[in-house]
């Protein structure tokens, strides 16, 4: 082994190709590149490739939008869905413009017709595509996080929660909204100032953080006020005992400092209430109204 192949950087891919001369080629158009040594894993099928994105994300998605048991944008669709955070390359046997657009629009990052297809032309697509998802990554981040918190801002929750309602009237799955709201926590803020509130949030956050799923997305709603989205909910049962976790989570005694510099342990209380997508409601709107509601419902109990 020289140092050129010693120290290249190793990447895994997942190949979504129903056609073993088509894989072959993908395979071997990767094998000659300098700069990346590649881990290919290859799936002739829609669903299989969805149960390993379950398990384990790999760096990279190449992926034909027709295979056994999916064809065209629904392809990408539940890709997209399946592998979020992931850059996705569509290889397909379609020469359209139009087309490679669209597939942009919906979040692929580059579009190649297997009759243009070279090794050299694949291997650079491969590169600019981390970079470019890479990139992009660093910009969402930085316009989607609340700056106190570093959890989801009010902007990202919106659009995530329209992305949830989308998916769930296209394939029929259900998901939860968390609503919480911090009981005593203008008291605190009000005797031992501003700074000591804004500790009091950042606790909070991490443990929200902390004692949620990898799937949830948990944002901070403003003020005293987040939300965590509990996308494949089962059942009623399943909201309640996520609300329920997190409500232990937040409902302790924290450790902030005081305008003197001193160490002051609090005691937090939260309410908090749910609405699952179709029992509660169909809209982002409806959604949020519900689960407010049913958190103003829980508050006025602890009054």
């Amino acid at each position: 082994m020289n140092d050129q192949q010693k120290y290249k950087s190793n990447h895994l891919i997942y190949l979504l190709e129903d056609d073993s001369d088509d894989a072959y080629l993908i395979r071997n158009a990767l094998k000659s590149d300098k700069i990346i040594s590649h881990s290919i894993m290859t799936f002739d099928s829609l669903t299989k490739l969805v149960q390993a994105l379950e398990n384990f994300k790999p760096d990279l998605i190449i992926m034909d939008l027709n295979v056994t048991d999916s064809d065209g944008f629904n392809t990408m669709l539940t890709v997209k869905h399946s592998a979020q955070s992931v850059p996705i390359v569509v290889v397909t046997g379609v020469a359209d413009e139009a087309m490679g657009d669209r597939l942009i629009q919906l979040g692929a990052q580059d579009y190649v017709p297997k009759s243009e297809l070279t090794s050299s032309l694949l291997q650079r697509v491969i590169r600019f595509s981390k970079e470019r998802h890479h990139l992009l990554q660093i910009l969402e981040n930085s316009a989607n996080r609340d700056a106190l918190t570093k959890l989801y801002s009010r902007k990202a929750l919106d659009l995530k929660l329209e992305e949830l309602v989308e998916h769930a009237q296209r394939y029929g799955e259900m998901f939860a909204i968390l609503f919480i709201d911090l009981d005593n926590f203008k008291p605190i803020n009000d005797e031992f100032g501003h700074d000591a509130g804004d500790q009091l949030l950042q606790h909070v956050a991490n443990r929200l953080t902390l004692f949620s799923r990898s799937t949830d997305f948990v944002a901070r709603f403003g003020g005293d006020e987040f939300v965590t989205l509990l996308p494949h909910v089962k059942s009623t049962a399943d909201a309640e005992q996520a609300s329920q976790q997190q409500l232990n989570a937040i409902c302790d005694e924290f450790y902030i400092t005081d305008v003197d510099g001193q160490a002051q342990k609090v005691a937090l209380s939260a309410s908090i209430g749910f609405a699952l997508y179709e029992q509660d409601g169909y809209t982002v709107a409806e959604l949020i109204k519900a689960a407010d509601t049913a958190m103003y419902k829980n508050k006025r109990k602890h009054d």
